[in-house]
């Protein structure tokens, strides 16, 4: 979506086009909804949240001056959202086994292969775990949400030089954690 057209659904969306606004949420509603969940750990609480965070992206779109993709705006919001529940309810994450599982149930068909994906969610969410929250936090939007350095950086209101900082630690930390078990991709036998 170009800058003109994203203009233009704001604008749309301001003057109470409810299409508009459907065109947003279809654009957008499952990656801030992966989010949501990732924080909240729980569907209930992730669909809740979501829904806080389009309510707020409704009643803020008029704050939005285009300095950026209206898609970092967004994410900016939405992490805003998820910070504020981490710090009300100081829960972790989701579990990255449980996190796959939602999204695609494929790979249960195979036993081995199974048991290897949930042996390896296992150990890299022990890993992520240890990791501070700003450190978890770039790894999650960077890796798991598919964000870029500038919007990772628009999205937690720190510099492109922070992101790739904390990136490069949070990798290291994680090589740390994981040792030897992976090794080119597979679990080590």
């Amino acid at each position: 979506m170009t800058m003109r057209d994203e203009r233009q659904l704001i604008e749309r969306i301001q003057a109470g086009n409810r299409e508009a606004f459907e065109e947003l949420l279809d654009a957008y509603e499952v990656r801030v909804y992966r989010l949501a969940l990732r924080f909240t750990g729980s569907v209930p609480d992730a669909e809740d949240v979501t829904q806080e965070i389009f309510l707020g992206i409704y009643k803020g779109l008029g704050n939005f001056r285009g300095n950026s993709a209206l898609g970092t705006w967004i994410y900016r919001v939405a992490m805003n959202h998820c910070l504020e529940y981490r710090r009300k309810r100081r829960l972790d994450t989701l579990p990255l086994d449980e996190e796959i599982a939602l999204v695609s149930q494929d790979w249960r068909d195979d036993p081995v292969q199974s048991a290897n994906k949930r042996e390896l969610s296992a150990k890299v969410e022990a890993a992520l775990s240890c990791l501070s929250p700003l450190h978890r936090d770039v790894i999650v939007l960077h890796e798991f949400q598919g964000l870029t350095y500038q919007e990772v950086a628009a999205a937690l209101d720190v510099p492109v030089g922070t992101v790739k900082s904390r990136l490069s630690n949070a990798f290291r930390r994680l090589r740390d954690l994981l040792g030897g078990y992976v090794h080119e991709g597979s679990p080590t036998t």
